[in-house]
Formats: structure tokens, sequence, C-alpha cells
């Protein structure tokens, strides 16, 4: 192990070729010691030979053998034993040096000593003692001895003389070291008797729209009330299934264990259990121990010192990978430390050879950043900065072409080597060279423990129990299949005696020398253990202490303090919002844009009493338009939160951390906003210029964006998923807009309002509207305007005269505003509280509730299915959604009962297709990129033509080349079918399985193999002969059992298998294939790929790229098509019988296949490497390919095809883009789409939901309205509240619409199964039925509730009018999200439409106030101008007004006169309002209005126009549905962008433009200092 020996001679043996004898049975070089001093190697014999090869022999043969890349080589660079350890011996000398400098003098050493540099006798005695220790290697790369001269043992002596890490090693910033040079956080893991038990059953059916209701009211409400108060949880054991039986074994430190199994065999619940995860399985009993210490003590003080990592990686995407790393070491370090981290990142993103990635985003299926193999590397990474000593990789390789993973396998290699660590890793179709890197190996089936041992044993004790291991089969494939009936195969005279059974191939390894030797491990492990007193736990735990900060408690398992992992996680924040610049600017262009307009709509209002009313309007829309736009917050909190679980698990930070970093991100940003758009709103709208009153208006904006922020925060962290969050969010947003104090007054609002009205005291925004309306009226004195004074005309004089506003005073002609803000800041302190509040209860939720899921599940079958496993029947292992067993009956896997005469004849087609020149090139800075440069080929029926090439080469790009599925770049070239240009058909009669298998996932298997022969089969084949090729089809996939169950929760090889089936029962002619082993076990690969033989046999021709074949995978194909990076063919050929046709070809060229060797990594090794000829020259292989007469007789073979089946007669019949009319496309669609909707019913139950929530606020506060002044206004504001709905569901619509519209522009269209047409149709006619059930509930307990009028014609109207505006809001939805270009657009772009549609209707800002520019455009164009005009019409016109008291504008007459004498005419002329009390002599009471009519007209709504509103509304519904089909045809069918690109370009451009000027006057400002220091 690392320290054991000097850095120099350790690389000397990492450049070693061959691994230990003991673990791989290959003959080992050792390093022994001349009596001069230096070193030389001599190779130690062994019993067997060892394997050589004839493997392209690189340029430099110095280079480490275990050099390969990551199939970026022109960036990346290789991952080796050798340059990895060379940067760490780099780094460590800097670290030496900066640790000298800053504890420079000290000596203090306690009670571990220093590793100091070591005398030469010493270093001699440790030689000796360590000769043996060798760095591990393949044994399949060829081994080259190397001398170290004297000199070179002199210049190694001084590197280690200034090779001294002094108290930076001790302290333990990085590796830890003992004075022995060994790691001191080292510990192995013993479990013994580990048995673990799920929950539940491994099949459940499908939760529909009913069940979804009714457990609202029933388990649901119960289910979310016992998570909150866990006494209410009943503790019934129920059903359980034992997913691991009675495991012991040992890990030791420095050791690598491979765990293999098939999907569903327990290999994951093993590695959890193992790391202490053992919060979703019901039961885990046994004793598991960390170098002595108890797994309960693991979990509580060192928990981030074991770690799990899934298969995903899992990153913040805007982050880059010098962050993504640098957070990780400052969770991890010191505070007085800082300062290496530098160092460290650089050493870690050298040693992975990811350097060049340093400042580029992480990136996802979502976000373009490194490619997925830097991805891996960086989580590698990542884990090395975590510190942690024992690390369980869950199938980590999964995509990743065989010389990626062997490099993935190098790199945990290279990190257990060099920090003593503990590593457990699955891995799917792991190739010998990853096979020979590890230690250990445990085979599991069905929980049960096969055998485990030593990796280099494994294969020998299953040929003796009786298997036979098939010529080039690599051994963890061999040690797989022997737990799969189908795969595994039997020596000659073992088929009575060999175990067939998981439980007995337990029973055999129990009774076997193996198991024996497996429990001596253990007593000898525990045995050192008790002879060193636990010396090894004391050093790791004492190791874990010394690494922690002061103030961190030594019971805690962070590293640093509560109050670091805040500062930490917030510029950690400040990170992600500045590498989301879209985003960011996305936000900010809004809030300026929507601070201009609605500026302009209140633009400077008068300062007479005209403008009181709309003032409170301008205040009431400035406090809560920036937390409307936090609602982008939402998706950002709930979308973290795998990652978040993640660095809890490491110990990085506790979740509240993050809770807390997000309030301190905001103080800044939302200040940066509120700045822009309080600036803009308060001079615009003219409120009043005092400078205290403006930074008060600020200080109130400020804080309520912060509340609305933290009850958004609140609701995330409460909400198990993103919908539920929007749900609460919205409707709690709603309800707090509603009990404001503006939409009714506060009076009313507490005093008659009783049955929400507490609401109120409970609203933050009603606080702080409050506060900034009393600050802005506060010694305001307002004239009262001309049209407000009461009465006018002649003979009137000013001192008879009052104004008609609230406040105004008799014989007054000016109202002053009282100075009421003694509250001011009691109202500023409750925002606080509330904002205290709910950031109090975030931080509980966080720490408290885990939403992120275990993986895996049952099987989910319709509730009609008829067939349906047992509960508790099978093991569903934790790694995968689906079920399994030990049959591939049960399993769902292909069984090889069935022959080849099983095989329906698919393909009734005998045509050729051919290309010839093809090249591919796409736009990239300012030119073309190629990525195909010149590629010929066939398909022809029968023939099974493998794409192959490293990561990058082009396999992906020529496969949607050639099937005609590339949108963007230039393609040129000949491709021909039958020697004839494709027809439009072409697209229909080909079959593409995509590699990431997208599907409706709340369809059957049967109902989407149905769906898709339905549509793309010819259109005169009857349906019932269409229905039986799809039974036929179901049982050539061998899924019958599981035909009725839900996609979603199958398993990836299932999932593939319906994938193949759903293209299968279009039946194409030719099949093109991406990727379709991808993420599968080696059994299910040879699964597939020997069923695709099955469908050549039938006829079909099959084009696939593939990247880990084993010998037996690529012996399945008959022809090789090989790529070089740009896109370059080396290779087209038939593979010939054990590759022998592939290895002619490159043996004629000097390079040989070894007879071990697999053929199809002998070409990507052939293919990267290169090689030599016998005369030393090196090999060009494209240049070699294309002189070579193999391709000269391609070439001619195409041409003689061309040429013959030119002349065949052409097809008869018509031809279709899309096979079935587009009538059956639609109704098909349709059908779909309600089943979809049916089975995953939160996006109907949301819109309910919201529907009932605003019905019964909206309904009930507003109950029994009666005739006042006030109560006419509220009967307009019980129709505006309407406005209020559009968020939520709007919100819940665009997710759903892209989801639907992604398959289809993914999949489904390319296919050609349905048009843009049926798409449209089908959306919209799905919309439909909810939205009119939607709009009866709501209408229902909104409309009798509030008194309005009950007769059958305003009743029906009305009722008419909700149902449109609920069609209209969905259908508006969906044409936004049709139009905008990706999500982060949508959710910017909507509060802005939200806004227009809420503020331009006359409401908030009378038509007679409307600016010029607003008033005769805008207002017409608002839909909810003409609803809310058309309820008015329909409902206030019979309202008789009858003023309340105080209501009323009081004057006194003249003396000598009467109310009616003095004010008669003026009543009359206005022909509004009457007096209270005609004859009164003082105090006359005038009603502004009489009639409902009266009202109408100052909002100008007329009655007569109520059915013009309704027809102008429903054609706003129609204008929707018509831009859905407009914008999804245009944009997303045609490629229009209606120069929105040409904006963004330029909007960047002024952006970037203006970076570089700030950029250059500070560089200026800076230059300018640095001149002056000079002349100084």
């Amino acid at each position: 192990m690392f320290g054991q020996q000097p850095g120099e001679l350790y690389r000397l043996r990492s450049q070693s070729s061959a691994p230990l004898a003991d673990l791989h049975n290959v003959p080992r070089p050792v390093l022994q010691l001349k009596p001069d001093g230096s070193l030389t190697t001599g190779e130690e014999p062994i019993s067997t030979a060892a394997t050589t090869t004839a493997v392209p022999s690189p340029e430099d043969s110095s280079a480490s053998a275990v050099d390969g890349t990551w199939g970026e080589r022109d960036v990346g660079g290789p991952v080796s034993h050798r340059m990895a350890m060379d940067d760490y011996e780099s780094m460590r000398r800097e670290l030496s040096q900066l640790s000298q400098i800053q504890s420079k003098g000290s000596t203090k050493t306690g009670g571990m000593a220093l590793f100091r540099s070591q005398t030469s006798q010493s270093r001699k005695s440790k030689r000796s003692q360590t000769s043996t220790s060798l760095a591990r290697r393949p044994s399949s790369e060829s081994t080259q001895a190397e001398d170290l001269e004297a000199g070179d043992a002199e210049i190694m002596a001084e590197k280690e003389d200034e090779f001294e890490l002094g108290r930076f090693i001790k302290e333990g910033h990085f590796e830890r070291r003992t004075e022995e040079g060994q790691s001191a956080k080292k510990v192995g893991v013993i479990f013994k008797n580990l048995t673990v038990k799920g929950t539940g059953t491994t099949t459940n059916f499908a939760k529909t729209l009913p069940d979804a209701i009714l457990g609202t009211f029933g388990p649901d409400l119960y289910r979310i009330v016992s998570g909150f108060v866990p006494l209410l949880q009943r503790h019934n054991a129920g059903a359980t299934r034992t997913l691991i039986n009675d495991f012991t074994g040992v890990v030791r430190d420095g050791e690598m264990m491979l765990v293999l199994g098939r999907p569903g065999s327990g290999c994951t619940s093993f590695l959890k259990a193992l790391a202490n995860k053992r919060s979703e399985y019901a039961s885990v009993t046994g004793e598991v121990t960390y170098g002595g210490i108890s797994a309960a003590e693991q979990h509580k003080r060192y928990r981030g010192e074991v770690n799990y990592n899934p298969e995903d990686d899992q990153h913040f995407p805007s982050l880059n990978v010098w962050q993504t790393l640098k957070f990780s070491l400052m969770n991890k370090t010191k505070k007085r430390h800082h300062s290496e981290m530098g160092i460290i990142i650089e050493a870690l993103l050298k040693m992975f050879g990811i350097s060049h990635t340093k400042k580029t985003l992480v990136g996802n299926e979502y976000v373009r950043g490194i490619s997925g193999g830097e991805r891996k590397r960086v989580s590698i990474a990542e884990t090395l900065a975590t510190k942690s000593t024992v690390v369980c990789w869950d199938n980590s390789t999964r995509g990743l072409d065989a010389s990626t993973a062997l490099d993935y396998a190098n790199s945990l290699r290279i990190m257990t080597d060099v920090s003593d660590r503990t590593t457990l890793v699955t891995l799917y179709q792991a190739g010998e060279g990853i096979y020979e890197l590890m230690d250990k190996v445990l085979v599991i089936d069905e929980g049960r423990m096969m055998y485990q041992g030593p990796a280099s044993e494994a294969k020998q004790y299953f040929i003796n129990l009786g298997f036979h291991c098939p010529h080039r089969q690599t051994t963890a494939d061999f040690l797989t299949s022997v737990t799969d009936p189908n795969q595994r195969l039997l020596r000659d005279g073992y088929e009575l005696s060999a175990p067939k059974t998981a439980a007995e191939f337990e029973q055999a390894f129990r009774q076997s020398e193996a198991y024996k030797k497996l429990l001596a491990d253990v007593t000898d492990y525990e045995g050192y253990l008790h002879q060193t007193g636990h010396g090894d736990a004391k050093q790791f735990k004492q190791s874990v202490q010394d690494q922690k900060s002061k103030t961190v408690s030594k019971k805690s398992s962070f590293t640093v303090s509560f109050w670091r992992q805040i500062l930490a996680c917030t510029a950690r924040e400040f990170w992600l919002v500045w590498g989301d610049k879209p985003t960011l600017y996305t936000k900010f262009f809004i809030i300026v844009s929507n601070g201009l307009i609605v500026g302009s709509l209140f633009y400077n209002q008068p300062n007479t009493t005209e403008g009181a009313f709309t003032r409170g309007g301008t205040l009431f829309f400035s406090i809560l338009f920036l937390g409307w736009l936090q609602l982008t917050e939402l998706m950002k909190a709930v979308s973290g939160r795998v990652v978040i679980a993640r660095h809890k698990d490491y110990a990085f930070y506790r979740p509240s951390a993050v809770s807390l970093a997000r309030v301190l991100a905001d103080f800044p940003l939302i200040l940066a906003q509120v700045i822009i758009f309080g600036t803009i709103m308060y001079f615009m709208t003219n409120l009043d210029v005092d400078v205290s009153k403006f930074f008060i208006y600020e200080l109130f904006v400020y804080i309520t964006t912060i509340c609305i922020t933290a009850l958004y925060r609140f609701f995330a962290a409460l909400s198990p998923t993103i919908d539920d969050a929007v749900r609460f969010s919205g409707t709690a947003l709603n309800l707090l807009i509603i009990y404001t104090g503006y939409v009714i007054v506060k009076p009313q609002l507490l005093g008659e309002k009783i049955w929400f009205g507490w609401l109120y005291y409970v609203n933050p925004i009603s606080y702080a509207f409050e506060g900034v309306l009393t600050s802005e009226f506060a010694g305001r004195v307002m004239e009262c305007a001309p049209s407000q004074l009461i009465p006018q005309g002649p003979g009137i004089e000013p001192p008879y005269q009052g104004c008609a506003v609230s406040g105004g005073q008799r014989g007054a002609t000016s109202v002053t505003g009282e100075d009421t803000r003694s509250n001011l800041w009691r109202n500023f302190g409750v925002v606080i509280a509330f904002t205290v509040l709910y950031i109090l209860v975030t931080v509980i939720g966080a720490e408290l509730f885990q939403f992120v899921g275990g993986g895996g599940g049952a099987t989910t079958f319709k509730k009609s299915a008829k067939k349906h496993d047992t509960p508790g029947s099978k093991i569903a292992d934790a790694e995968k959604g689906g079920e399994s067993g030990d049959s591939s009956a049960s399993s769902g896997q292909l069984s090889n009962e069935k022959g080849e005469q099983s095989v329906p004849q698919t393909a009734q087609s005998d045509e050729i297709f051919t290309w010839t020149n093809v090249e591919y090139s796409v736009p990239y800075e300012g030119s073309q990129l190629k990525l195909l440069n010149k590629v010929h080929g066939y398909a022809k029926p029968g023939v099974m033509v493998a794409l192959m090439g490293a990561s990058g080469a082009g396999k992906t790009t020529l496969l949607n080349t050639l099937s005609q599925r590339q949108t963007v770049g230039v393609v040129s070239g000949d491709m021909l079918v039958d020697g004839k240009p494709l027809g439009k058909e072409f697209q229909r009669i080909t079959g593409f399985v995509e590699q990431q298998d997208i599907h409706d996932g709340t369809a059957t298997i049967r109902e989407a193999i149905e769906f898709s022969a339905i549509l793309r089969q010819e259109r005169h084949i009857p349906t019932a002969d269409k229905m039986a090729y799809v039974e036929e089809i179901i049982e050539l996939l061998e899924l019958g059992e599981l035909q009725d169950a839900l996609i979603s929760s199958l398993g990836v090889e299932q999932r593939k298998r319906v994938t193949i089936g759903v293209e299968l029962a279009a039946k194409p002619s030719l099949l093109f294939l991406d990727e379709p082993t991808s993420g599968l076990d080696s059994q299910s690969a040879y699964s597939v790929i020997r069923f695709l033989r099955k469908l050549a046999h039938a006829g079909h021709g099959l084009i696939c790229t593939i990247h880990q074949p084993s010998s037996l995978l690529i012996q399945q194909f008959d022809m090789i098509l090989a790529l070089n990076p740009e896109g370059n063919t080396f290779y087209f050929g038939p593979v010939g019988d054990n590759g022998a046709a592939v290895n002619g070809y490159f043996s004629r060229r000097g390079v040989v296949c070894p007879p071990e060797k697999n053929i199809a990594e002998f070409i990507l090794e052939t293919a990267i490497k290169g090689g030599k000829r016998s005369d030393g020259k090196r090999l060009d292989w494209n240049k070699e390919w294309r002189e070579s007469q193999e391709n000269k007789d391609l070439l001619a073979e195409i041409h003689r095809i061309e040429s013959e089946r030119a002349k065949l007669p052409a097809k008869e019949t018509t031809q279709y883009e899309y096979a079935s009319p587009v009538w059956l496309q639609t109704t098909t669609l349709t059908k779909r789409m309600f089943t979809q909707h049916w089975r995953d019913p939160s996006y109907y139950y949301g819109k309910l939901f919201v529907a009932v929530i605003m019905g019964i606020f909206n309904g009930f506060t507003f109950y029994a309205l009666g005739n006042t002044v006030l109560d006419l206004q509220n009967r307009m504001f019980t129709a505006f509240l309407v406005c209020l709905i559009p968020p939520t569901v709007v919100n819940a619509v665009v997710p759903k619409f892209y989801q639907n519209l992604a398959l289809w522009m993914a999949r489904e269209n390319p296919s050609r199964i349905y048009n843009w047409f049926a798409f449209c149709t089908a959306t919209v006619v799905t919309e439909i039925p909810i939205s009119i059930v939607s709009a009866l509930v709501y209408w229902l307990l909104w409309y009798y509730p509030t008194g309005l009028p009950r007769d059958s014609s305003t009743a029906g109207y009305t009722f008419f009018m909700t149902m449109l505006f609920f069609l209209f809001q969905a259908s508006w939805g969906q044409w936004i999200c049709a139009f905008a270009p990706s999500f982060t657009v949508i959710s910017n772009v909507l509060p802005f439409f939200f806004v227009m549609f809420s503020l331009f209707n006359g409401v908030v800002r009378p038509y007679s106030q409307l600016d010029v520019f607003w008033k005769y455009w805008m207002y017409y164009l608002n839909p909810s101008t003409y609803w809310i005009g058309g309820l008015m019409a329909a409902t206030l016109p019979t309202i008789q007004v009858q003023c309340a008291p105080q209501e009323a504008a009081y004057f006194d007459p003249p003396p000598g006169q009467t109310c009616s004498q003095y004010a008669g005419d003026f009543v009359t002329q206005a022909a509004r309002g009457y007096l209270l009390d005609p004859d009164a002599t003082t105090a006359c009471g005038y009603c502004p209005y009489r009639t409902g009519v009266e009202y109408m007209a100052t909002l100008n709504v007329v009655p007569s126009d109520k059915w013009k509103y309704l027809a102008i509304f429903l054609a706003f519904c129609i204008s929707n549905w018509a831009l859905v089909y407009f914008f999804i045809w245009t944009v997303r069918v045609k490629g229009w962008s209606f120069g929105l690109g040409y904006l963004f370009g330029g909007l960047g451009k002024g952006v970037e433009a203006m970076k570089r000027g700030v950029k250059k006057m500070l560089a200026g400002g800076k230059q300018g200092r640095g001149n002056e220091n000079g002349n100084r």
C-alpha cells in the first residue's frame, strides 16, 4: 500500500505490467535491491504460464499498459496508475512545502509520529519488507521489465528527502499516515449472518383518478397525517420478502470486491446494507462492523466515512467541475487549511484526466455539459475528496463502452490503492481486464450467496461444480451465467449432480473448501483486530476527530461547523445562479419589462382623490409581483433533493444548512430585484416623493418578497413531489391575495366575513399591504377630484359641497390622509416573524423528511389485468423496478427453449439498403464540424450489422443519419433502397429502437404494441390481422405474463424488449437499434442480442450500435462496421468464426489478436492505440482501409446491388408518409391520452383540487352578498378572483403538455406513427372533459353561496362563461408551451402573461383612467376584459343599490333649503345615484349609485353587450386552440423561430459587449493604480 516505500519505488511498481500472482495467476515482476543501492526487476515463476498478447504495440512503450481513454483522447488523455501516481506525488510535495511554510518550526508529533523523510537505512529495510507488494495490472497487457540505474536511485533519494508532509498529513487534510507510512483511516468490513428483508409485494395495481379522489378523505389523508405524527403509524409488519439471506464475509482495507448477480438478485440491497443505508428495508439483521466499529456507531458518528454511490451520476448541472470539487473539499477541510484546496483539486483533475473540463458545466440530460464518461470521473473525484473509507459503487459503468469501463475500473483501483480504501462494486458486462483488477468476488442469486472468495479462484470453483466456461467468455459473464438456467452450460457427467436452484448453490458453497477459507479469512481478520487491540479503529477514530474543526462536537459526523456548512452552501447557491445565466438574464428582463408595463399602467396617477383607489392597486401589485415571480424557486427546491440527500450521506452538511444558505443567498439577489423593480414602479406611478416613504416602500417590498419565497420553500419542504408543491403553493398564494385587505376591505373582512375573515390575521401580505398603504397616505392632502365633488352645477357654493370618497368630510373639498403609521413597524416585525416561522418549518422539514425514493418497487398492473404474481412470491431488488425470479418465465427473460421456428415471418420484403460516401457536418463556432466522413455500407435482409467504435466515434450519429432522423446539420452521400432514392414512407417502414426506451409510462405492454401495430401497419390490413400479429409479437418477446403491466414499472431489460416489440409491430423491413444492451447485465444483453438474431433469421435486416460486446455477443453478428473518431471507417466486413475474418484483416497488417482476446475489445483497442508495421512505421487505420482490397470489394458489391436491384419493377401500391388515416390516428391517440390521465391521476386531480379550494373560498368569502355599494364592488371582485386560478392550472398544464410533446418529437413523429394534427387534436380534446367538470364544481361552490341571481337565464349564462374560462386556461397553457423553446423560457414568461391578463381589464385601474397607450388596444385584446364584463353584465343590472350610512358622501345644504331643493337638479343631471333623505336640512347623504347599471357604467360595461362578451370570449378560446395547431406546425414541424433566435442572440451579444467593456474599465483602473504605485 501507499506509504510503505518511497514514492519513486511506488511509481516503479505501478509501471510494472503484471498484477499479483495470487490474485490473477500471472507472472509478477519482483523488485530487488542490489548491493549498490539500485533496483532491478526479476520475474517470480508460477505454475501457470502467463498469457501473451500481440495487441498493437504503442509508440511509447514506457507508458503504462493500462493506459486507456474515455473516448475523448483529443481532450482528456488516458487514465493510468503511473500518471495518476505521478500527479498524486506532485500534489503531496506541493502540500508538504505549503505545510512547512504554514507550520515552520513546529515539531510537535502527538501520539503518532509524522511521516517524515526516512534515512537510507530505513528505506532499505522498508524495501526488503515490501518488495512483493505490486500494483495490480491486467494480465492481457504486454510486460516489460525496467531497470533503475544507480543515478536514478540517487535522484529518487533526493526527491524523497524533499518529500516531507509534516503536520499537513498528520492532521489528515488529505491522507493521514502512520509512522509506518500506512493510511491512518483504514478499516475493513466484516459482515456476519447479514439478512435483509424488504416490505410489501412484488405487484400492485395502477391507482386511477377515483382512487385519488376517494383517497383524499381516507388512506391518503391518513398516510400524510401519520407521516407527520409517527404515533399514528400502524406497526403492522405485513408481508416481507428476503432480499439477502445470511451472508458472512470480509473485505479488508485496500481490497476491491466485485459483486455479481443478475438484476433483481440482491446486489444493490447488499451494497446498501454494507453502506448502512437501511431505512428503506423492513429489517436488517446480523452484524456489520467496520474495523471493529459497530454499524450503529458508524451511522451516528462516522456517517460520511461509509458511502454508497448509485449508478446514476447526480450532480448540480449548473456547477462546473471545479466548483463541484471545491464544494466537496470546503465541507471536508478545516478553515486554516483552505489554501491547500486548490492544489488538491488540480491533482484530482490530473489524476483522472479531466483537467480540460475544469470550467465546463457538469450538466445532465437536459443541460449541456461534460460527457458521460467525464461525469463519472467527477463522481469518483468527488468521492475521493470526501475522504471516506468504505465506498460501494452500484453499476457505475452503465452506458460506457468497454474501453471507458476499463478506465473507470482502473480509476477505482487507483482510489483504493492511494487511500487504502475498502471498495465494493457491482458491474454489468464486466470485461476480463476489469475482473483482473479485483481482489475478491461475491456471486449472488435470489439473495443467496453462491460464492465469495478470491477472484482468481472463482472460475475454477464453478468449473469444479460441473459448469462449462465457453471459449472466450469473460470470467464475470461466466460467473453470472451460472445463475441463469437458460444461459449456463453443464460439463458432461454433471447433469444430475450440479446445483440448479439458488438454494442448492448456497448449500454447495457452504459445504465447500472455499467457504471454510472464507470463514478462516473472517476469523483471521477478527484475530488481527483483537491482536492489535482494534488499533486500526482507534487510529481511524482519532484521524476522523483530527480532521474536524474545533467547534464540531466529537459525536457529530460532520467535519466543519454548522455555520461553515451554511457558508459553503451559500457560495454554491451563488455558483448555481451564475451557472444558469439564461434564467438569470430572463428573470431580470421580465422584472424590468413588467416594471415598465405596470408602471405605465399606473403612470403619473393624479394627486387628487381620483388616484386614491388606484394607488392601492399600485401598492398591492408592488408587494406581490416579485413574490409571484419567485415561484420558480419551487423547482429548484425540489429538483436538488437527490444531490442533497447524497451529500447528507457523505456528511458534507445538514440539509437544513441548504435551507438557510438559500435564505442568505436571497438577501443580495432579491435586493437587486427590488431596487430595479421598486425604483421603476415608485417614480413612474407618481407615489409620494418623500425619501422616508420611498425607503419604507422598498423595505416592505423587500421583506415581503423574502417572506413569500420562504413560504414557497416551506411547502416544498413538506411536499413529496413538484406537483404537490406547485398545487399547495399556488393555492396558498391565491388565498393570501384574497385576504390581504385589497380585494375585500379590512373592516368588512373582519366585521362581516366570519367564515374566513380570520385569515387576515395569519396573512403576512396583509400586514405588508397595510404598512405601505398607511405610509403612502400618511400626511397626504388630496384635493377632491372635480368628478367626485357633490353636488355640482349652477348655484353650488364650495362650503356646501362634499367629496364622494371614503374619509371625505362635510364641507371639505379635500381629503387628508390620517397619520396612521403607528402600526407601521409592528407590521414590519410581523412580516419578519412570519418569515422566520416559514424558515424554521422549512429547516425542520428538511431534517425530518426525505422524499428521495430508494428506487425499485413492484410491478404495476392495470386494474383489469387477469394475471399477476402472488404477494411475496419473488425477490425484487432495489436497483430494478421490475420483478426477478429463478426462471425466465417469471422474470420475463427470453428463453432458449423456443427454437427459431417460433419466429413469425415478420418481414415480407427483400429490399436492400445501401449507402455510399455518407458525410454529415454540423455548425460549430462559425464553421462546419464533420462528424461522418465518406462512410460506405449495406444492410441485407437476414444480416446483422454491428456499428462499433470508441465513445465519440460517431456510431449513433451514423445510425441517425441512415435512418433519416437528423434535424440539424448537412447530410450528403447516396442512400438508396434497391438502387432507388428513399421514399417518403422510409421512416415508417423502418424501425428505430432508441437507447433511452422512451414510452408512455402509463400504457401497458400490450397497449403500446397494439398502438404501434394499428397506426404503423398498412391501412389495407384488417384490424383483426393486426391484433393477431400483436399476439405473435408478445409471444415472441415472451412477455405474456407481463402484458398488462405498466411500462413505467418494468425493469431495464423488459423495457428494452418492449421497445423492440413496438418497432416490430410496424412490420419493418429494416431495423435500426441504438445501444440495445446499454444498462443490461451480461445475461440480459445476450438475451436481447439472441432475440435480434431470431429476427434476422426471420428476414429482417438489422443495423445495431453496441459498446460492451462480449465474445459471445459479437459472434451473433454477421458484419462489423467500425468507426474511428471523426466518423472514419477503418473496417467493414464479416466477423467470421470466432472473429477469424476480423483477425485476418488486421493480422495481414502486422497486428494479431491473441487467441483468448475478445475480438470486439481488440477492435476498440486497435482503433484507439493504433499500431506499427514490422518495419516500425506507424499504421493509419483509416488510410489502410481506404486503400485495402476489402474496401474495393465493398464498393463493387454495393455497385452490383444497386445496378441489379434498380432493374426490378417499382411498387404499384400508393405509399403514404403515415400508414393510417388521420381520423384513425386521432381517435387512437385520444384514447391513449385519456387512459394516461386516468392512470396518472395527479394531473386531473390537481385541477379538481384547485377548483374545489378556490370555489369554496370564493363562495364563502363573499357569502350572501347584499346590495350596498361595497357589496356591489364585491360582486365585481368575486368575478375578478377567477384571474387567480390560471397561474396554478397553467403551471400544471405546461409540464404535462411538454411531456407528451417530447415523446411525440423524440420517437413517435420520427417513426411516422401519427402526425402533428392528430397530436394537437388529442391534446386539446383530452382537456375538455376535465375542464367542464372542474368548471361545474367551481361554479356550484362559488355561484350559489355568493347570492348571485338565481334565475335560470343568468345562472346558465354564468356557468357557460365559467366553463369557457376553464377551457381557455388549459388551451392557453398549451399554446404557450407549443411556442416556447424551453422550460426556462416558459417559467419566466408565464408571470408576464398573468400580469397582463389580471391588470389590463378595467378592474385594478378603471378604463377611464387607463393611459392612452394601453386604453385603445391592450384593454380590448385582454380576454379577461370580456369574461369579467360578461359576468357583470349578467349579474349586476337587476341590483337596486342601498347605501350603507358610511358609504354615502355628505354635505350640508345652505340654510333654509332641503337636500332635494339644493341638490335635486344635480342628481337629475348626473343621472346616477340618489339622496338618502331628500327632505333633510342638514347632513345630506348622497349615494353614488342607484342601480347596478350605473355602477357598471363606471367600468365601461353595458348590459346589452352581455352576448357580445360571450361571443368574443368564445372566440378567444377557439383562437387558443388554433394557436396550438399553428405553433406545433410552424415551430415543431417547420422549425420556424419567428425571429426569437435573432432577438436572444442580439441580447446575448449586448450582454457580452457590456461585460467586455466593464472588464476593460476594471483592467484599466488596475493598470492605472499599478502605474501610480510604480511612480511612487
